[in-house]
C-alpha cells in the first residue's frame, strides 16, 4: 500500500485585519505532525501558496524550513513535495529547494526547460516504499500562459497535462502504480470560498476528460472538495478560514490509499480550528441586536468578529462602542463590518460592484474586472481581452 496525505493554501504569514495568526498556524503544525504519527504517510502534498507573498518575512520562513527538518527528523521514510502557487515567488521558492531536497522534500518553484523545449523529466519523481517502486509524482507548479505558449498559441491547461501524462507513463513503463500529479488552477463546477459555483472562467479547467491521473492533488480554491464526479481530482483546501467567508467550512487534509495502481480509500481529516470566525448577529441587525450578541458571547472563547450591522449603524461611534463596551473583557476581538457581496446575477441592477477590504483581497481581479465591465455595458468582456489582462497580472515587473 502507498498512503499520501495532501494539504495545500496554507498562505505562511497572512494576517487578518491587522490580527497576526502566527499561533494559528503552530497549532495547524502540530496537528499536521500528529495526523502523520498516526497515519504514517509515505508522501505528504503541499500544493502551492505555501506563502502568502512572494517575500515573506524572516520568522515566517524560518517557522516554514523547521517544520520540514522536524518532519525530517520525526518521520524517516516520509517524503515531502512542495509545488508553487499563484501567490508564491518561483524563485523564492527554489532558492530553499537544494537545500530542503536534503530533507525529503522536492521543491518545485517552476517550470524548467531543456533549450526551449519543456523538460518533462525535471517534474517526475519515482517513489520507492521499502526498496520498491510505489509511485510516480508529477510536481506541476502553477502554469503560466507562457509555459502553456512552449506547446502551442492556444495550448490550454489540459493540453499540458495530457503531454506530462504521456511522459508519465513512459517512466511508469506498465508497472503497477499510480501516476499522482499536483496543480494549482480553478476548476470549473468546483465552489468558491463564498459558496459560488465556478460554471466558467478564462483560466478554468474542465476536469470531466482530463488525463486518467490516478490521483490530482489540487490547490487554488480553499474550500475542501473534489471536482464534480472525479473523487480522484480534489482540492484539499485551505487549513485555516482566511476571510469570514470561509467561517463555516470545515478545513481538512486529505489521506489518500492506493493498492497497487487504484485507489483503495480516500479520507477527509478534519482540521481543528483554533480561533473561530464569527459573524455576529448572525442577520444584520441594529445597535441593540449587536450589543445583545456581544453580550452573549462566551467571554474566556478566542474569536475574530465580524458586524452584522445595518448601514445606517455604520458608524465609527458604534465601533468604538463594540470594541470598549460590548466586547469589554473578551477574548473575541473586532475585525469590522460585515458586508454581504453581490450576487452575481444582481450585479447589472446594482449601480456599483462593491466588496469589503477582505473580500477585495479574496477576490480574482479579472472576476472583478468582468464584473465591472459587465455592470457597466451588460455585456460579458471579451475573453480575448481576459487572456490579454492575465498576461499583464502574470508578468513580472
Amino acid at each position: 500500500m502507498f498512503r499520501l496525505l495532501h494539504t495545500s493554501d496554507w498562505h505562511l504569514g497572512r494576517k487578518l485585519a491587522g490580527y497576526d495568526r502566527s499561533a494559528e498556524f503552530e497549532a495547524f503544525f502540530d496537528f499536521l505532525e500528529q495526523t502523520i504519527a498516526a497515519k504514517n504517510p509515505d508522501l505528504l502534498i503541499i500544493s502551492g501558496d505555501v506563502f502568502d507573498t512572494g517575500s515573506p518575512a524572516n520568522e515566517v520562513v524560518r517557522r516554514y524550513c523547521s517544520l520540514l527538518v522536524r518532519l525530517h527528523t520525526l518521520f524517516e521514510k516520509l517524503q515531502v513535495v512542495i509545488t508553487c502557487g499563484n501567490h508564491d515567488s518561483p524563485s523564492f521558492l527554489n532558492i530553499h529547494a537544494e537545500v530542503l531536497k536534503y530533507f525529503s522534500a522536492k521543491v518545485t518553484g517552476s517550470v524548467e526547460y531543456l533549450d526551449t523545449e519543456i523538460d518533462w523529466r525535471k517534474m517526475i519523481s519515482e517513489m520507492d516504499v521499502d526498496g520498491n517502486a510505489a509511485a510516480i509524482v508529477c510536481s506541476v507548479p502553477y502554469l503560466r500562459s507562457g509555459d502553456l505558449r512552449r506547446l502551442g498559441e492556444n495550448a490550454t491547461i489540459k493540453d499540458f497535462y495530457s503531454k506530462l501524462y504521456e511522459y508519465a507513463d513512459q517512466v511508469r513503463g506498465g508497472r503497477n502504480i499510480p501516476i499522482i500529479a499536483t496543480g494549482h488552477f480553478t476548476a470549473t463546477g468546483v465552489t468558491t470560498s463564498d459558496g459560488q459555483p465556478i460554471v466558467g472562467k478564462l483560466e478554468g479547467v474542465y476536469t470531466d476528460s482530463f488525463p486518467p491521473f490516478s490521483y490530482v492533488a489540487l490547490g487554488h480554491i480553499h474550500r475542501a472538495q473534489q471536482c464534480g464526479s472525479r473523487a480522484n481530482i480534489r482540492y484539499s483546501g485551505s487549513p485555516l478560514p482566511f476571510g469570514f467567508v470561509e467561517n463555516r467550512q470545515n478545513k481538512t487534509l486529505v489521506c489518500v490509499d492506493f493498492e497497487g495502481g487504484d485507489i483503495a480509500n480516500i479520507d477527509s481529516i478534519e482540521i481543528p480550528p483554533t480561533v473561530d470566525l464569527k459573524i455576529l448577529p448572525t442577520e444584520p441587525g441594529d445597535l441593540a441586536d449587536v450589543e445583545l450578541a456581544c453580550r452573549q458571547y462566551p467571554d474566556d472563547k478566542e474569536a475574530l468578529i465580524e458586524i452584522n450591522i445595518k448601514n445606517e449603524f455604520r458608524t465609527p461611534e458604534n465601533r468604538n462602542r463594540i470594541i470598549t463596551e460590548f466586547l469589554a473583557g473578551k477574548k473575541a476581538r473586532f475585525c469590522g463590518w460585515h458586508l454581504q457581496k453581490a450576487k452575481l446575477s444582481d450585479v447589472q441592477e446594482s449601480e456599483n460592484v462593491q466588496y469589503s477590504t477582505q473580500q477585495f483581497k479574496n477576490t480574482d481581479p479579472l472576476d472583478v474586472m468582468a464584473q465591472i465591465y459587465r455592470q457597466k455595458t451588460s455585456n460579458d468582456l471579451d475573453s480575448k481581452y481576459l487572456r490579454m489582462l492575465k498576461e499583464i497580472i502574470e508578468t513580472p515587473s
